[in-house]
């Protein structure tokens, strides 16, 4: 099992300017979402590579004038997936251990950049940059603030809408323009 969890703070943003952009991407994203409560909504996608189900849980929370927002990135090995790794363990175990090990690194490099995708989406549609929550405190007063990703991690940018695209994105989901 594979998880990832990322706590920001949005200062001056609510979930209400962000809920459906936030929705409308993370089922571009390929996953199938449903709601769970208000502001919360979790969904899953198979990921074929790995026999992996992957799974996402977005909660906006609005307090204190700025949006909290809670990003957890879940990844479980399906049935499927438990069968042909146990068959190609017995076939083939060197190459079978040795593949897996840059499969699943290959899919947490994926992770981490649909996570950046996400927090950068957030930073187009707010104008804001959000902060980190959950480190290491810094003295008082002194915020944990992330800009956009840098490039090599962020998505590209869409030429004419200006949207967040992630990195195997052949086109703009917004307005259909070719991905540069």
């Amino acid at each position: 099992m594979f998880e990832k969890r990322d706590y920001r703070v949005v200062p001056g943003a609510k979930a209400a300017d962000v809920w459906a952009k936030s929705w409308d991407w993370w089922q571009r994203a390929g996953f199938a979402l449903y709601h769970v409560g208000p502001n919360h909504f979790v969904g899953a996608s198979y990921y074929s590579n790995l026999g992996l189900r992957r799974e996402v849980d977005v909660h906006l929370m609005d307090a204190n004038g700025a949006l909290y927002v809670d990003l957890g990135f879940r990844a479980s090995l399906t049935n499927e997936g438990a069968v042909g790794g146990a068959v190609a363990a017995v076939l083939f175990l060197p190459v079978a251990v040795a593949g897996g090990a840059i499969s699943w690194s290959q899919y947490e490099s994926e992770a981490n950049h649909l996570m950046w995708n996400y927090w950068h989406l957030l930073w187009q549609e707010t104008g804001k940059a959000s902060q980190i929550l959950g480190l290491m405190p810094l003295p008082y007063g002194t915020p944990y603030t992330t800009t956009p990703p840098p490039p090599s991690a962020a998505a590209k940018a869409c030429a004419t809408c200006g949207a967040g695209l992630a990195a195997d994105w052949k086109s703009c989901p917004y307005c259909g323009t070719p991905a540069a």
